[in-house]
């Protein structure tokens, strides 16, 4: 039987919260908008059901 180890992060390795954004804020009014990530881009959709959708 192997007994598995639950890993937490220490207290002082505890990564900070990552930023919160409302999809407004990247949608701008719009139902799509182009994220450049590097060489790629990636389009973020705002669908009819009001889900949201990453194409690449």
């Amino acid at each position: 039987m192997h007994h598995v180890q639950k890993l937490t992060p220490r207290s002082s390795e505890a990564q900070p919260a990552p930023p919160r954004l409302q999809s407004n804020q990247l949608l701008r009014g719009g139902r799509r908008v182009v994220i450049e990530h590097g060489d790629a881009s990636y389009t973020l959709l705002l669908t009819r059901n009001d889900k949201l959708i990453l194409i690449k």
